[in-house]
């Protein structure tokens, strides 16, 4: 029985994505050694931002994205390893704790200490200041951000040190950014420029992202057709999901708090550098070491089903620590032996700096050598529940409200309608700004007469995105038929049904379910970079993914071939401008146009633009020049 230490591992396999040209950034069907010698870290520096604001941090709403962001505190925070540690964020830990009592991590519905309180009162630290906690206002947080990583950055180029960023908020579709803080204009967003420019090539840093499409950050801009562009980043990356993958919490309890529990992909990453760490640190202990063993596919041979796996000792009695490729493979299996193939549709990604996939985890990710179960299992438990929200799916509610408020009965029947047609999973990132609002409202909470407006607003937005999309399928002379439309379309069972049949033991079911999701993957992606639907406003919430993977799901499943659709959706998009130009002409738009509040919105966009000493172009096909249309 051979060692596995001497193992191979394909990064491509597991999510990884290399630094340069090709496809999967240069690493298709590359290997790495899955086991390499330890490298203790100990000395990084660590700076985080939790983007949310106050008023959407409550642990039904948006706060689990506070549960991941406390959860890294508590593995990381006051820890004498550690003594360069900053928390940002728009909201005081003590206020938070103050209006909401706590937040958990983990699943509700899981296994006896898979749920824990990562914040309570008397979990609170006595001094924020001194524990590393800094609050700014909702508008400051985002440039406060960049100025104190750029600082950082600065000190760790100077000091030699490493640093780990955490980032969690909202992710946009399609520019992968993420949202920090807010102004009166919505949402303020982190893109791939701004970051670019405070970090440092020579300094090793490692993003941990959760977001919404959080992969677009390593993978972007080498995703074009002929993958011969690097990606913007050479730095390690370990995100939540694909470039054109939503982030998924766990779902909320049917209890009186309907406590969310966090992301999913932050459980699977603690859970993986427990185990990472545990194997390690028998090293240093003295402790005799064992080693996974490995099938010709490297995959462990032994129990899925989260108990001990089989091991074998190394006779040679080397120190050996699992390299940065066998990480990924840890939480990949983490989350298949927890949730099926769960991962494939959150599609986790990661990178490696230089393509150093070789070595040890601790050394490519900046997360030191700790005893992270120990501090885990210290956690308060909390109790698990049988009954949880589903992620998705119809829901009973009067039509008409008796009561006389006009607006509260209109908002409710729409919101009622809109949740009867396969909404998406409730605790999808994009979804758990609004659904837990709409279960209130559809249960009969009163709601304040501007988060009816709001809700009213996306409510509006998503049901006609959704509409648009079968009328796409109509001009793509694909058509609806009665058992294809919208409202029966489910996202995550389609994606996970022919994920199914792709593992399943039918290889000529396994070969078609291939083939459609490949064609499925890529049409979305074009639907996405052509922006065939229409992006919301800052009052109509975050980007819904259904009605693009619907229609690119109904294109996969067309007879049409893959170019021709392509074609088709250029010239959709053609005739969607053409339509948006007569209506700007027609009186109605010109009186728009001539309203005040666009004109302010026109005249702040002229006045950003300036500052940036960039020249705006008309939009008007009179107006444009050729040498207008080939740059400044």
């Amino acid at each position: 029985m051979a060692s596995s230490s001497s193992s191979m591992l394909q990064p491509a396999s597991f999510g990884g994505y290399g630094r340069q040209t090709g496809i999967y950034g240069g690493l298709e069907g590359v290997e790495f050694a899955a086991r390499c010698p330890p490298d203790v870290q100990k000395d990084t520096r660590i700076v985080a931002v939790c983007g949310i604001p106050d008023f959407k941090a409550a642990p039904q709403d948006d706060g689990w994205f506070f549960s991941d962001f406390f959860l890294f505190y508590q593995m990381l925070g006051s820890r004498p390893e550690l003594p360069n540690q900053l928390w940002l964020s728009s909201c005081s830990p003590s206020d938070l704790i103050r209006k909401h009592e706590r937040y958990l991590h983990g699943p509700a519905n899981g296994m006896a200490g898979d749920r824990r309180v990562v914040m309570n009162e008397k979990m609170l630290p006595k001094g924020e200041m001194n524990a590393g906690f800094r609050v700014f206002e909702p508008k400051d947080l985002l440039e406060r951000f960049l100025a104190t990583l750029k600082s950082e950055i600065k000190e760790a180029a100077r000091t030699k040190q490493p640093v780990l960023v955490l980032i969690f908020g909202h992710g946009e579709e399609k520019t992968s950014g993420i949202f920090i803080g807010c102004d009166e204009g919505g949402f303020l967003k982190l893109t791939r420029a701004r970051l670019a420019s405070v970090l440092q090539k020579e300094v090793q840093t490692t993003m941990i992202l959760t977001s919404c499409y959080s992969g677009g950050w390593i993978m972007k801009p080498n995703l074009n057709k002929h993958f011969d562009v690097k990606p913007t980043f050479n730095h390690s990356f370990l995100t939540a999901a694909g470039s054109q993958n939503t982030s998924l919490s766990w779902s909320l309890s049917q209890t009186v708090g309907r406590q969310a529990g966090g992301s999913i992909f932050a459980t699977c990453l603690l859970h993986s550098i427990i185990t990472a760490s545990d194997r390690t640190e028998g090293f240093y202990s003295g402790e005799k070491v064992y080693f996974e063993e490995l099938n010709d596919k490297g995959q462990p041979t032994g129990d899925m089903e989260g108990n001990l796996i089989k091991v074998q000792e190394n006779d040679e009695g080397e120190d050996i620590s699992l390299s940065m490729v066998a990480l990924t493979q840890q939480i990949i299996y983490e989350c298949e032996a927890r949730y099926g193939s769960l991962w494939e549709i959150h599609n986790f990604s990661f990178a490696a700096q230089d393509d150093l996939w070789a070595k040890a985890w601790g050394k490519r990710t900046g997360l030191p050598l700790l005893n992270y179960k120990e501090k885990w299992e210290s956690l308060p438990e909390a109790p698990l529940m049988n009954n949880i929200y589903p992620p998705a799916g119809p829901l009973a509610g009067s039509i008409m409200s008796k009561s006389p408020g006009a607006l509260h009965n209109i908002v409710k029947v729409k919101a009622t309608r809109y949740m009867d047609l396969n909404p998406g999973p409730d605790n999808a990132g994009c979804n758990t700004d609004c659904h837990p609002r709409f279960y209130k409202l559809i249960e009969g909470t009163r709601l304040e007469f501007d988060e009816l407006y709001r809700l009213n607003e996306i409510l509006d937005y998503r049901q006609g995105q959704i509409g648009l999309a079968e009328i796409y399928c109509y001009a793509l002379e694909i058509g609806v038929p009665e058992d294809r439309q919208v409202g029966q379309f489910d996202e995550l069972e389609w994606e996970g049904f022919q994920i199914k049949e792709k593992h399943g033991r039918s290889t000529e079911r396994s070969k078609v379910a291939i083939d459609l999701l490949e064609r499925f993957y890529t049409i979305r992606g074009w639907v996405i970079q052509l922006d065939i639907f229409d992006s919301p406003r800052p009052q109509q919430g975050l980007d819904y993914s259904k009605p693009k993977a619907y229609l690119a799901a109904r294109l996969a499943e067309s007879p049409m071939p893959t170019q021709q659709i392509h074609k088709k959706l250029e010239d959709l998009l053609q005739y969607k401008l053409e339509d948006a130009r007569r209506a700007a002409r027609s009186p109605l738009g010109v009186a728009i146009l001539n309203q005040p509040e666009t004109k302010t919105m026109r005249g702040r966009l002229y006045k950003t633009v300036g500052k940036l000493k960039h020249k705006l172009r008309s939009l008007s096909p009179q107006k444009r020049s050729p040498r207008m249309e080939g740059g400044s």
